[in-house]
C-alpha cells in the first residue's frame, strides 16, 4: 500500500514539472500493485487528455466512470473530450451529469455554453429568471452565438437593469448592434472602451469601424495590435488581410491571409478572399489554384463561381463564363457581383440588351451607386447611344464633381459622338483631379492625334504609359502615332511591347507588318 502511494507521489510531483510521460509510468508500476484503483485509472485519464491522446484518456476515464458514475473530476474531463471532438450530445451528458450533482454557478456557466454550443437553445428558458450578471450574461451570449439577436437583447435589457455598467452586457449590445448594421449605436458602445485598450475583441471592432469609415491606416493598426494580442484567432488575422488589401498593401495582405488560413484551414472564405486578391492584382494562376480548392471542397461555393467565371472570361471563354454564372443566378443566387460580371461578359459577346438589363437591376438595388451607373453609361457607349450616356455622366458629375471614372467615360462618350473639344474637357478635369492619373493623358493623346498634332499626342502617351506601364493598349496606340509618323522602327518597338503584355492576336499581326514595312523602308 505505501508503495502504491509513493508512486503516485511521484507522478503528482511529475505531472507539476509537466512530465507526463514519466508520470504515467509511475502510475503504470502503481497500477501493478493496485490494478482497480480508480483514482490511478483517473489520474492516467488526466494525464493521457494533457497529453492529447484522448482515445488512451478515454479508456481509462470510463473505467472510473463505471466504478463510480458521479466521479466529477471524472465527467468533466470525459465531457472536455467530447467538447473538443465537437460531439456535444456527449459533453451535454456529462456535464448535465456534474450541474445536477453540484448545482453551483460555475457548473451552470459550464451547461449553458454546451447547451449554446449544440444548439440546445430551447433549455435556456429554464434559467432565465435568474438574477446573476455572469448566467444572465452567458444565456445572453448562448442567444447571440445562435444567431438569435432579439432575444439575446431582452436577456442584456435585464442585465442593464440590474448594472448599466456590465461590460460583458455592453460589448454583447455592441456586436448586436454592429451585426444589425445600426453603425452608430454599436461605435458609441466600443468607443467607451476603445482608449488604450488590450482587449483584443475592441480593438477588431475599433478596426471594423475604422474599415466603415475608410480609415484604412487605423484599421491597419487595430488589427494589426488584436492579432498581436490573440494570436490563435484567425478572424483578426483575416480583418488584418483585408486593411492591409483596402490600403494597397498586397504582400502584406497575402502574409495576413494565410495565417488567418493556416490557423482555420476549413473557412473556405478566408480562401476565397485570397483568391479575389490574386484576380485584382491580375495573379490569375493562384487566383485559379485557390479556386479549384474551395469548389473542390464545395461546389456550390456561388462566389467562387463567379471569381471562376472571370478567370475564364480573361482567357476568352466567353461562353464558358457566361454558362457559369447564368447557373448562379439560376441556382438563387443572384447578388450584385454576380450580376455585374455576367453583364461584362455579355458585353463582351455583344448582347448589349442583355448586358443592359443585368446593370439596371444592379441600379434598381443601389440607386446610390455612381459606379454602377458609371457601368451602365459604358455600355450605352457600345450601343452607340453616345447622349443618353452622357446625360448620366453629367448627373453623376452633378452628384459629385471630384468622380474621376465619370470624366474618362465621358471623355470616351464625347470622342464617339465627335465631340473633341468635351473629350479634352472631360479629359483635363481628370488629369486636374490626378496628375498621376493615366487615362486622362491617353484621351488628351486620342485628341491630339485626331487633330494630326503627333508630337504633343507622343508626349502625353509617354505621360499614360509611365503612370500605367502594364497597359498593352497604351502600347499599341503609341506604336499607331509613330506608324502615322511613319517612324516604324518606334511603331514595331512599341507593338513588340505591347505584345509581350498581352499575346492578342492582333499585336501579332501588327508586329509582322511593322516589320515588313521597316524592312521595306
Amino acid at each position: 500500500m505505501q508503495e502504491t502511494i509513493d508512486y503516485i507521489k511521484q507522478a503528482f510531483e511529475l505531472k507539476n514539472q509537466a512530465s507526463y510521460k514519466q508520470a504515467i509510468e509511475m502510475l503504470y508500476k502503481a497500477l501493478e500493485l493496485e490494478s482497480e484503483n480508480t483514482e490511478i485509472f483517473f489520474q492516467l485519464g488526466e494525464l493521457y487528455f494533457l497529453l492529447k491522446n484522448f482515445e488512451r484518456s478515454k479508456h481509462y476515464l470510463d473505467k472510473v466512470i463505471s466504478a463510480n458514475e458521479g466521479h466529477i473530476e471524472a465527467l468533466s474531463v470525459l465531457a472536455k473530450i467530447y467538447e473538443y471532438s465537437n460531439d456535444y450530445s456527449n459533453a451535454l451528458q456529462n456535464v448535465q451529469k456534474i450541474y445536477d450533482a453540484q448545482k453551483n454557478k460555475k457548473n451552470l456557466l459550464r451547461l449553458i455554453d454546451i447547451l449554446s454550443k449544440k444548439g440546445d437553445v430551447k433549455r435556456l428558458k429554464e434559467f432565465e429568471d435568474s438574477d446573476d450578471e455572469d448566467v444572465l450574461c452567458a444565456i445572453a451570449k448562448a442567444y447571440y452565438d445562435n444567431k438569435i439577436h432579439e432575444k439575446s437583447q431582452d436577456i442584456l435589457s435585464k442585465v442593464m437593469s440590474l448594472n448599466s455598467q456590465n461590460t460583458d452586457a455592453l460589448l454583447l449590445l455592441g456586436k448586436i448592434y454592429f451585426d444589425k448594421s445600426e453603425f452608430n449605436k454599436s461605435k458609441e458602445i466600443f468607443a467607451q472602451f476603445s482608449s488604450n485598450s488590450d482587449n483584443p475583441e475592441i480593438l477588431n471592432y475599433s478596426g471594423l469601424f475604422a474599415l466603415e469609415d475608410m480609415r484604412f491606416e487605423d484599421a491597419v493598426k487595430y488589427f494589426s495590435k488584436a492579432s498581436s494580442l490573440d494570436k490563435k484567432n484567425p478572424k483578426y488575422f483575416y480583418n488584418l488581410g483585408n486593411a492591409y488589401f483596402y490600403n494597397g498593401w498586397i504582400k502584406e495582405a497575402v502574409s495576413s491571409y494565410m495565417q488567418a488560413i493556416q490557423l482555420d484551414c476549413e473557412n473556405l472564405d478566408y480562401r476565397y478572399s485570397l483568391a479575389y486578391l490574386y484576380y485584382e492584382i491580375k495573379n490569375f494562376d493562384k487566383a485559379q489554384k485557390e479556386i479549384d480548392y474551395i469548389l473542390e471542397i464545395n461546389p456550390q461555393h456561388w462566389q467562387s463561381h463567379v471569381i471562376n467565371a472571370l478567370l475564364k472570361l480573361n482567357n476568352k471563354d466567353y461562353l464558358g463564363a457566361k454558362s457559369e454564372l447564368e447557373m448562379n443566378i439560376k441556382s438563387g443566387f443572384s447578388d450584385n457581383f454576380t450580376l455585374i460580371s455576367l453583364s461584362d461578359v455579355y458585353r463582351e459577346l455583344q448582347m448589349y440588351d442583355k448586358s443592359q438589363n443585368m446593370i439596371e437591376k444592379v441600379i434598381k438595388n443601389n440607386p446610390e451607386s455612381l459606379n454602377y451607373k458609371c457601368k451602365l453609361a459604358e455600355i450605352l457607349i457600345h450601343q452607340k447611344k453616345f447622349d443618353e450616356s452622357l446625360d448620366i455622366i453629367n448627373s453623376i458629375i452633378e452628384k459629385d464633381e471630384n468622380y474621376i471614372k465619370a470624366y474618362i467615360i465621358g471623355a470616351q462618350a464625347a470622342f464617339n459622338k465627335g465631340d473633341l473639344d468635351k473629350t479634352k474637357e472631360y479629359a483635363q478635369t481628370a488629369i486636374s483631379l490626378d496628375i498621376n492619373y493615366a487615362k486622362g493623358y491617353y484621351w488628351l493623346a486620342v485628341v491630339r492625334f485626331e487633330e494630326k498634332d503627333f508630337d504633343e499626342a507622343i508626349e502625353c502617351m509617354r505621360r499614360a504609359i509611365s503612370y500605367d506601364v502594364d497597359n498593352s493598349d497604351y502600347y499599341a496606340f503609341m506604336s499607331r502615332i509613330y506608324e502615322t509618323k511613319k517612324d516604324y522602327s518606334a511603331a514595331l518597338e512599341y507593338i513588340k511591347e505591347a505584345e509581350s503584355i498581352s499575346c492578342d492576336t492582333q499585336y501579332r499581326i501588327a508586329v509582322k507588318r511593322l516589320m515588313e514595312f521597316k524592312r521595306l523602308n
